[in-house]
């Protein structure tokens, strides 16, 4: 979760903040910056992504006054940024000590840092104080209706239910609703094992449907639940729901999830066998960002499912209708895609491969595990597509052996055991 503050002050703002923080350095007086200054300055350079600078500054808003709940908020968000995890937790608990009951925030951003019921609690909090915060929203403008009705018009039978939300109001609900979808995904993960598990995710998800019908992640922790109820149906309807909510919006507008967030409905899809789907939105994700290891590797692994279902198929296909004679048209045609499957396949997980031996410097164990199946899929792609071209040559298959030589650096924690 990043932090932003709307519009970026003016450049002559910010370098008079600049301007003056450095003649204090210089200079044992009072500062003639104020911690308003400060916090204006940071906000703009995190909507610059200039983490490291940012810290300096709240760091020097922080010893003017250690106990500002603002700054110990914006500090824990900033930390959190790079990887200070542990700081940023004791920023954030010191803020949430100082002033519980205001500032929804600093309790989603702590259900983030923290594991189990300790998560719940803590995002159960920030839900608690938004959906009061919403109220009052809701309260006010009531108030504001009926003083324009009574001041406009003399007619009291006007519907005073049919009030325009508005976009805080909007923004209230999608933040509430996500976070109810994170206590649901921790009840499918880290409490999978509670008692009440299963109700608690039902409650949740029902919770979330009710405040926001058009956040499409709720629609996809909604598949993830009934995928884990064995219930594939509805999985499947819950994922076509949340796909029709965003595939056709322009990128950038805030009802398509984030990047992560759409990975993760690709690996939905494809185990529901929603493999047309799955192409779709990764070839969206490919326009936006095409470095990601995981994009190629879910290429791969879609493409390789689908040749695998066409043989799947065309199997049933022969015993339904006893139909034992090679060579026919359908068949031809049924092998062709097939193998134009498997060569997809083989080209998009040759590139996650090399992605990977390009940003192995930050690889982590799932993707250490995506290169392991990437390795075995591709020896059963080449095996296969070696079976079926008996005519296969060197030239033809130099890209499918490229993939052998990876992980022959000199350093050896870079090499991977081929399985």
């Amino acid at each position: 979760m990043k932090t932003k503050n709307g519009k970026i002050t003016n450049n002559k703002n910010i370098k008079n903040t600049n301007d003056n923080i450095n003649n204090d350095n210089n200079n044992n007086n009072k500062p003639s910056y104020t911690i308003t200054d400060l916090l204006t300055k940071i906000s703009s350079l995190i909507d610059t992504c200039d983490y490291e600078l940012a810290l300096k500054f709240a760091n020097r808003a922080l010893s003017m006054d250690e106990n500002n709940v603002q700054v110990l908020e914006i500090l824990g968000t900033i930390e959190i940024e790079l990887g200070m995890f542990d700081e940023a937790r004791e920023n954030l608990s010191k803020a949430i000590s100082i002033n519980p009951n205001q500032g929804y925030s600093k309790y989603l951003y702590m259900g983030q840092l923290s594991n189990g019921l300790e998560a719940i609690n803590y995002f159960q909090s920030g839900v608690n104080l938004m959906i009061s915060e919403y109220k009052s929203h809701l309260n006010n403008n009531n108030n504001n209706n009926s003083i324009n009705n009574n001041n406009n018009n003399n007619n009291n039978d006007i519907n005073n239910t049919n009030i325009i939300i508005s976009q805080q109001e909007e923004n209230l609900n999608y933040k509430i609703s996500t976070a109810l979808c994170s206590m649901v995904e921790i009840y499918l993960t880290d409490c999978c094992f509670e008692s009440n598990a299963e109700l608690k995710c039902e409650e949740y998800l029902n919770q979330a449907l009710e405040i926001d019908s058009n956040n499409s992640e709720v629609y996809q922790i909604l598949a993830s639940v009934r995928i884990s109820q064995q219930r594939n149906n509805e999985a499947k309807s819950a994922l076509l729901k949340s796909l029709d909510i965003w595939s056709h919006l322009e990128p950038g507008n805030p009802l398509v999830p984030s990047y992560d967030s759409r990975i993760s409905l690709v690996k939905l899809l494809l185990e529901l066998s929603l493999y047309t789907q799955a192409l779709s939105v990764l070839e969206i994700l490919q326009k936006e960002n095409d470095q990601i290891v995981d994009l190629w590797y879910l290429y791969g692994w879609c493409y390789y499912c689908m040749s695998q279902d066409n043989q799947d198929g065309q199997q049933d296909e022969l015993l339904q209708n006893n139909n034992i004679i090679i060579g026919d048209d359908d068949d031809d045609n049924n092998n062709n895609e097939c193998l134009a499957h498997l060569e997809d396949a083989r080209d998009c997980l040759i590139t996650c491969q090399k992605l990977y031996q390009q940003l192995n410097n930050n690889s982590d164990n799932d993707e250490n595990d995506i290169l392991r199946h990437s390795q075995e899929l591709l020896l059963s792609i080449n095996s296969l597509l070696r079976n079926d071209h008996e005519d296969y040559d060197d030239d033809d298959g130099g890209d499918a052996d490229e993939w052998e030589d990876f992980g022959d650096d000199d350093d050896d924690s870079n090499q991977m055991e081929i399985m």
